[in-house]
């Protein structure tokens, strides 16, 4: 399989929701970095611990879910670029709107990195800041 067809494949798997597949499309000791290091919680490297938190403070926070669209993949013999759009709304009824750039890396046919680039402001503010009192 050629390396844009492995990052569709983990496109797809990350929006249905399968962790597992996703997980088999990653080297064991795959890597995953958030922009932002230092200016907010989930900034830098990430622990599986960390993860977790951060797709628990997700669901908490947006109960509906997230969606997200594809825009457009690049890819080379060795990373892809996923151009992707993300909205949801929180449930205190603020929207979160961000366009992201996750460049994968690959070892072996596998994503052997993950680094997520994003608007660190925003999602600081909505993922980590206070919730609106709800009416």
């Amino acid at each position: 399989m050629k390396i844009k067809e492995i990052a569709e494949k983990y496109f797809k798997a990350m929006v249905a929701g399968k962790f597992d597949e996703m997980g088999k499309l990653k080297t064991p000791d795959c890597v995953y970095w958030l922009s932002g290091e230092g200016s907010w919680p989930f900034g830098g490297y990430q622990s599986l611990e960390n993860q977790g938190k951060l797709w628990g403070t997700v669901a908490e926070r947006f109960p509906e879910g997230m969606k997200m669209t594809l825009q457009s993949i690049t890819a080379d013999d060795e990373r892809a670029v996923l151009y992707v759009h993300i909205r949801g709304t929180r449930k205190d009824g603020r929207i979160y709107e961000n366009n992201v750039l996750l460049l994968l890396t690959f070892k072996d046919g596998l994503i052997s990195g993950l680094y997520e680039y994003l608007d660190t402001i925003m999602v600081n503010e909505l993922f980590c800041g206070l919730m609106d009192v709800v009416k």
